[in-house]
């Protein structure tokens, strides 16, 4: 697999054909592919109070770098609240869940090695299973940030 030629993003561009996942705002601006299988990079936003996917983990490392608003990880047992500038490192197999913790958007960005993640969001979007390279196991439901409304809309 090749590298792609260079080339430069608006804010609002993503990488052609690369939504991510359900339930969450996300846009590639690096596939896979435009870096030889090294890593993906995604954009993500999250509304108020907003949950991600459930507890899950997977055999590819993530890292977390929030932009804005406050979120909060799940890390195994433990749960955490990260501001901007501040990152969450998952390695491969590690359990994790998130969720936006305040009544403000949260932004950020995750890097994931090998690149492909976007292949992921591709096949959870058609109801398929991951490909067989990034085996991803889902351990249960996503969780609601201490503090949140019993409705996103109460908010």
């Amino acid at each position: 697999m090749g590298r792609s030629e260079p080339f430069v993003l608006e804010p609002s561009e993503a990488r052609p054909n690369s939504q991510g996942g359900q339930g969450f705002t996300t846009a590639f601006k690096l596939l896979g592919r435009d870096t030889a299988g090294a890593f993906s990079l995604l954009e993500w936003a999250l509304e108020p109070w907003q949950e991600g996917p459930g507890l899950h983990q997977h055999d590819f490392d993530e890292a977390f770098y929030v932009l804005s608003g406050q979120v909060a990880f799940q890390v195994k047992g433990e749960r955490h609240v990260l501001g901007p500038r501040q990152l969450a490192w998952m390695p491969r197999n590690t359990p994790h869940a998130f969720s936006n913790a305040g009544p403000e958007p949260a932004s950020g960005l995750t890097v994931s090695t090998p690149g492909g993640l976007e292949d992921v969001f591709a096949a959870l979007r058609a109801g398929e299973a991951p490909p067989d390279r990034f085996r991803v196991e889902h351990l249960g439901p996503p969780f609601r940030a201490a503090g949140a409304p019993e409705s996103p809309s109460a908010s």
